[in-house]
């Protein structure tokens, strides 16, 4: 008797794939749905150390600096200068290196054979590929070729980097480092943009989960048949679960199986697939161990439990297969109060976390993001519970008149299998509607930080070696360029910190709007600091300056600004910044990049910030549309198979009602009622729950709705379940052929 159950168990295998073609086809359709939601959770599991394995590489190419090194390591042995560099182009970023050696010992980058000389470079293939088809960005670009950087030195395959030689005057202005590979840290989100990361996760991996039960359970209804005929032979209720857990366990098994070969099949596709700057090298994407063997081992246990549970529903008896829920009427009871305890239990776990502290000192505590995160995942869980609920209670009072919403209701009340279905689909949708919320909120923390500046204003940021004549007749040379400033800044640290700023008088009236302005006039602003006290001695460049009488303007500028061209204390040091005044728009940014890059490519617009926070909500927001995309082709595939499966498990009947004279088109229009119901009750359901837990989370200030984007989303979930199911009309015309009404 110990080992009944070993035998009972191994029945159950034998059933699943010794059996007839349809339950072949029964078992294929279960190992492709799981295989599907197998290769999507190893995905997410190796995102962890793909990650990481990026970050290694990233840290091995970072420059060892020697300001960095303890004070007994000189810099005067550094065998490296080096300068780091942002060419943009088109709204991207290409970053490089210029780097000279300077004694015996060359290290060279990752990836790198050789240092550069002067007018060499060595280029990432993608950058390369760039430089070969694009004239504009060979322009940038004039030195020579002389390698391609390997993957060993690339943070992704698209990777736009270079390192090229820095030339002998610009050695004096360049950092001395001692080779490459440190240990740091890496650029960090934005709180705002670590709250939606988190959010997604919860939002992406609800649906995955219930898509990975839904595929378990396809083929249930021949399953329960295939059990009541084995119970009418003698076998136990104990011996029936026995068996349904071998037949379980093999499709769950073999989808596993299929999911493993689907990911190693597909990895290499991953150097030539990146989505807004998200892409990883195919060696990067291994599982991390312990999600690995929780996937294996959790995929199979879930649809085991998941059949058990749904076997209580049903009494396998000697007479056939009977309901045991308990009914009102004809229509399943579906208990309630744990589906809206998953709903109540996130809403109330964001109320307290967003009452509890102000919206910036949440996003700013991990703990409390990831709490929130949690919050959101069993939001989306409730709202996935409920719908097979609220179908049943819908349907339970509808009374349609037409035969073709009869029969879908009628189906709906006695199977839940389509909208459990659905809900995947709805828990995309809610997350979806939550996500573009909490993207625009992104969107527009990422526009704060950028600095304030006038539309067509631009500033340049120069170094002290910079040729400041060549530069300005570069810049020159562009069209649209009404007026070049050169600023210059000198600060006084101790003993009273103090700051002074020159420049000519275009730059002063632009920034104070002062209409008396001549050489030699100062100013400060009403609710500025560090202005040096009228009178006092000033050191400038190592020689002194006296203050002068400053004029007050409103403002918050901090500092004394001058205006120069009458003191030649004031212009004995070279400008820091150069103000650029032209058109407002990203194309002469570019240009203007372009000219200066020709005589010091170090020459860079004091964005820098700003650009690697849009670098950064760039990558994340393709990370969540990439991730959502294919969520939602998994919801779509598995409606696709549920409503196959549907359709063939229910041929027998509709081949009666064939015969007794339905209609082949009101069958057809039922398939799509069936579906279009708990598809409208979706909608209603996911639109106010998406948005109000986009209201729990984000603070009233800031939430806002586009509309269009919530009507496109919501007019494409509308749209791809009904054409869902008019890919099952083959299906369907094939179940109502005479030969169906065959029974034993």
């Amino acid at each position: 008797m110990s080992t009944r159950w070993v035998a009972d168990l191994v029945l159950g295998v034998r059933l699943a794939v010794g059996g007839s073609r349809t339950s072949w086809a029964r078992l294929a359709l279960t190992a492709a749905g799981v295989g599907l939601g197998v290769l999507v959770l190893l995905l997410a599991a190796s995102i962890g150390p793909a990650r990481e394995a990026k970050s290694e590489r990233v840290q091995a190419a970072a420059l060892d600096r020697a300001d960095t090194r303890p004070p007994h390591v000189g810099q005067a042995t550094a065998p490296l200068r080096a300068r780091d560099v942002t060419v943009s182009w088109q709204g991207r970023r290409i970053l490089g290196v210029e780097l000279a050696a300077t004694g015996a010992d060359r290290p060279t980058p990752p990836g790198v054979g050789r240092l550069p000389a002067p007018g060499e470079v060595v280029v990432s293939p993608e950058l390369l590929y760039l430089i070969q088809t694009d004239d504009s960005v060979r322009a940038r670009f004039p030195e020579r070729v002389i390698g391609v950087i390997a993957d060993a030195g690339l943070p992704r395959p698209k990777s736009l980097l270079f390192y090229s030689g820095l030339p002998e005057a610009l050695v004096a202005d360049a950092t001395p480092a001692a080779g490459f590979g440190v240990t740091g840290e890496q650029p960090t989100l934005l709180p705002v943009h670590r709250l939606l990361m988190v959010s997604a996760i919860g939002a992406l991996l609800v649906p995955l989960g219930i898509f990975v039960l839904v595929a378990t359970r396809l083929g249930a209804t021949g399953r329960d048949r295939r059990l009541a005929t084995i119970r009418l032979v003698g076998a136990s209720r104990e011996r029936i679960r026995w068996i349904a857990s071998g037949e379980i366990l093999t499709g769950a098994v073999l989808g596993l199986f299929v999911g493993v070969a689907l990911f190693f099949a597909a990895r290499p596709l991953a150097r030539f697939i990146e989505v807004e700057g998200v892409g990883f090298f195919p060696t990067d994407l291994l599982p991390d161990p312990l999600l690995g063997a929780l996937i294996g081992v959790g995929v199979p246990v879930v649809a085991v439990v998941a059949a058990l549970v749904a076997l209580r529903t049903v009494e396998v008896g000697p007479l056939g297969l009977v309901k045991t829920l308990a009914t009102a009427g004809d229509v399943p009871v579906r208990r309630a109060w744990w589906r809206f305890a998953l709903l109540g239990a996130g809403a109330v776990l964001l109320v307290v976390i967003s009452v509890a502290d102000s919206f910036r000192e949440v996003v700013a505590d991990s703990t409390a993001t990831i709490l929130l995160g949690v919050g959101i995942g069993l939001v989306l869980a409730g709202t996935g519970a409920v719908l097979p609920w609220l179908v049943g209670r819908v349907t339970a009072v509808v009374r349609p008149e037409g035969v073709a919403p009869m029969l879908a209701v009628r189906g709906l009340r006695s199977d839940a299998g389509m909208p459990r279905v659905l809900a995947g689909v709805v828990v995309v949708l809610t997350g979806s509607l939550a996500l573009q919320v909490l993207l625009g909120v992104a969107a527009r923390g990422t526009a704060e930080s950028a600095p304030a500046t006038e539309a067509g204003r631009w500033v340049l940021t120069v170094s002290a070696h910079t040729p400041t004549r060549s530069l300005e007749e570069a810049i020159a040379l562009i069209g649209g360029v009404r007026r070049v400033s050169e600023v210059r800044t000198y600060e006084q640290p101790s003993p009273v910190p103090a700051l002074v700023v020159s420049t000519d008088c275009a730059e002063l009236a632009d920034r104070f709007e002062v209409t008396d302005c001549a050489p030699g006039m100062a100013y400060r602003t009403d609710g500025g600091r560090e202005a040096p006290a009228p009178g006092s001695s000033f050191t400038i460049d190592g020689r002194p300056w006296t203050v002068p009488q400053a004029k007050v303007v409103p403002g918050q500028a901090s500092g004394l600004f001058v205006a120069g061209g009458s003191d030649p204390v004031l212009t004995s040091a070279p400008p820091s910044e150069l103000v650029v005044v032209g058109s407002p728009d990203q194309a002469f940014a570019d240009r203007l990049l372009a000219a200066t890059g020709r005589v010091d490519r170090g020459v860079a617009l004091s964005t820098a910030y700003h650009d690697l926070q849009v670098e950064l909500f760039t990558s994340l927001r393709g990370g969540v549309i990439g991730g959502s995309v294919l969520l939602v082709l998994l919801a779509v595939v598995g409606l696709a198979a549920a409503a196959v499966d549907q359709v063939w498990e229910r041929r027998r009947h509709t081949a009666v009602l064939t015969a007794n004279g339905v209609p082949r088109r009101v069958l057809a229009a039922a398939a799509l009622w069936q579906s279009a119901i708990p598809t409208a009750l979706g909608i209603c359901l996911a639109v106010p729950v998406g948005l109000g837990t986009a209201w729990l989370v984000v603070p009233a200030d800031r939430f806002q709705v586009d509309w269009v984007e919530l009507a496109t989303t919501v007019g494409l979930a509308a749209f791809v379940v009904p054409a869902v199911s008019l890919c099952t009309l083959p299906a369907l015309r094939h179940a109502i052929r005479p030969e169906n009404l065959r029974t034993e």
